[in-house]
């Protein structure tokens, strides 16, 4: 038995909202199909009658997963089964009658050399506003749905052989460990805003290579150069799409992005419109906002925790980059807020923007994947605590 760990400090509570139940394909294992499908829904009620629920998934869509099929949404992109804001399915037939994912989720499970590590997705919103119980109180459940996940996915067993600080310096999982009690050390300082704390990680990493420490950054040095707009652009596109992606356009490409680099500009695009980084830095920040600090906090600690964002948990890329690469989600989730708040007319961001920014961010990087040559290119374009600072000082 492997040991299971827990996050502190995260609590979760369905709310009922009903808001996790569109916005995405929800799929089906075989088994899921053939339990539910056998069920005369038109019989059970008459919203059903004459309806397609179900669908084949594409080869593309299934392919590494235990998936075959996937319920149709509605029109209105709502699981069809979502009634009141409750499920249909469970509301009939009981919570083990759910299609598995359902049942598993907002839990997340990770499998590392010194046990599991369960987090929560920020894609529901009983997580992003922390509700209900301490994930510490809900051992016994957790075990349940890990068993669940174990069923779903018998061949996860993620390879952490790889680890690198940098590349080509390799380092051990135990090493590992010493590095996250640090990051995690300056996240939990709340007397700081959390992009200095994000900060005080990346000079952490570098200081461990032998590098000297980075200088802070003045207006001029602060200013954005090509690469760190096309950059920001590239991953603004995979993680916050203005239009529906298509087969692999969640993904990052690095022919795409040398395309976009040599030919196209850079902006943040938002549905209807798109605004020039310059527009985005000058929007006001709710700095201080204990609200928006304690989100942030919560969801950065989270993919720390849970080894959510380098090696065998994020595309096998060093820790350095890894972290790095948190940095420009920062980033970009200040941008995409500041986006929302523009496009409703409101004078600074609020809550709201923060909470629409995170949920699609999470969705979206449970979807992306990342090759050999775009880990390359991350590791060579991320490894500048340079470029970490400009970025998050220009959002």
């Amino acid at each position: 038995m492997q040991e299971l760990h827990i996050p502190e400090g995260i609590n979760y509570e369905c709310t009922g909202c009903g808001k996790c139940c569109t916005g995405w394909t929800v799929p089906m294992t075989p088994q899921d199909h053939k339990r539910i499908s056998a069920v005369d829904w038109g019989a059970e009620s008459e919203r059903y009658a004459g309806r397609k629920l179900f669908r084949l998934l594409k080869d593309y869509e299934k392919a590494g997963t235990p998936y075959s099929h996937a319920i149709c949404p509605g029109d209105d992109g709502f699981c069809p089964f979502l009634v009141d804001n409750l499920c249909y399915i469970h509301g009939q037939y009981g919570g083990a009658f759910k299609p598995s994912m359902c049942q598993l989720f907002p839990y997340c499970f990770n499998e590392t050399p010194s046990g599991v590590y369960a987090t929560v997705s920020f894609v529901s919103m009983g997580v992003v506003y922390n509700s209900g119980k301490a994930l510490a109180e809900q051992k016994e459940l957790l075990e349940q749905k890990l068993e669940l996940f174990r069923r779903m996915y018998p061949g996860h067993h993620p390879n952490w052989s790889r680890l690198q600080l940098a590349v080509g310096r390799p380092m051990s999982w135990d090493q590992y460990l010493e590095h996250e009690k640090q990051l995690l050390a300056f996240l939990n300082d709340r007397t700081l805003p959390i992009e200095e704390r994000m900060l005080k990680g990346s000079q952490y990493l570098v200081s461990q290579l032998g590098a000297p420490q980075a200088v802070q950054l003045g207006p001029e040095a602060a200013a954005l150069n090509k690469l760190d707009r096309h950059l920001l652009t590239a991953l603004h596109r995979m993680y916050f799409p203005a239009r529906p992606l298509g087969k692999g356009e969640c993904d990052f490409n690095i022919w795409r992005f040398a395309y976009q680099f040599l030919y196209q500009g850079a902006r943040i695009a938002f549905p209807d419109r798109s605004f020039t980084f310059e527009e985005l830095h000058g929007f006001p920040w709710p700095s201080g906002d204990a609200d928006i600090e304690d989100l942030l906090y919560r969801y950065f600690f989270s993919r720390i925790f849970g080894k959510l964002y380098f090696g065998a948990g994020f595309g096998q890329l060093s820790l350095l980059t890894g972290f790095h690469h948190l940095i420009l989600t920062l980033a970009l989730i200040k941008l995409q807020a500041k986006a929302w708040a523009k496009s409703r007319g409101a004078p600074r961001v609020s809550m709201v923007d923060m909470v629409a920014t995170i949920r699609e961010l999470e969705k979206r990087l449970g979807e992306s994947r990342l090759g050999g040559w775009e880990a390359g290119a991350w590791e060579l374009f991320l490894q500048s605590p340079m470029r970490a600072r400009r970025l998050l000082a220009y959002a």
